[in-house]
């Protein structure tokens, strides 16, 4: 798998999708990075680690963006029996996070408290962008790229300056696939799963 190749379609919707924006939005960066588990298919190995990271703008008016990375390099059930196991996500999304306005805010839609800065900013989130998964086994090889969907929700709060935590919770489909299976009962034509991650963010 080309890293090239997966990021390619999001990196060109992203910039798309940034002068759809206002002006404002330019300038309300965030960047996280976190952990997160698969599960909700009957190929992944529910409860495997993966791992998240994504970059985007989000302005205190109620539209933003963002790509959002996953990579879990032990996806699947029976890892084991698998000497190569993993899948990529890059999807380019559309933020919504309305912002409580009340008392006023600062970059990011803070809200003041006291000597600090901070706000707790819930939100929706959709797009879609390229899916990526690899298996070997010593009888076969999967390799597989295609569009896929992602829809998710979850919450960034940052108590203090521009630093804190994301929770967030998303569902994944694919859009094209193989249609078929292969001797690892792995079929890519309707291929989902779920995930959960939790991690750190900070705005610039």
């Amino acid at each position: 798998m080309h890293v090239s190749r997966l990021v390619r379609v999001p990196l060109l919707l992203l910039p798309i999708l940034v002068l759809a924006l206002p002006a404002a939005a330019r300038a309300q960066g965030f960047v996280g990075a976190g952990l997160g588990v698969s599960f909700g298919s009957n190929a992944s190995a529910d409860g495997r680690a993966d791992f998240t990271a994504n970059i985007g703008w989000l302005p205190r008016e109620p539209l933003g963006v963002e790509l959002d990375v996953t990579y879990a390099p032990n996806f699947f059930k029976n890892p084991g029996s698998f000497s190569e196991n993993r899948l990529a996500a890059v999807m380019a999304n559309v933020l919504i996070a309305p912002t409580d306005r009340r008392g006023g805010g600062g970059r990011f839609g803070y809200r003041r408290r006291g000597r600090g800065e901070g706000m707790v900013r819930p939100y929706l989130s959709g797009g879609f962008g390229v899916m990526a998964e690899r298996v070997v086994t010593p009888t076969d090889l999967l390799s597989n790229q295609h569009l896929g969907v992602n829809a998710g929700v979850g919450v960034m709060a940052l108590p203090y300056g521009g630093f804190g935590v994301r929770i967030d919770a998303r569902y994944f489909q694919d859009l094209v696939g193989n249609g078929g299976s292969s001797s690892t009962g792995i079929d890519f034509g309707s291929f989902h799963f779920w995930r959960a991650s939790i991690g750190i963010v900070g705005a610039f």
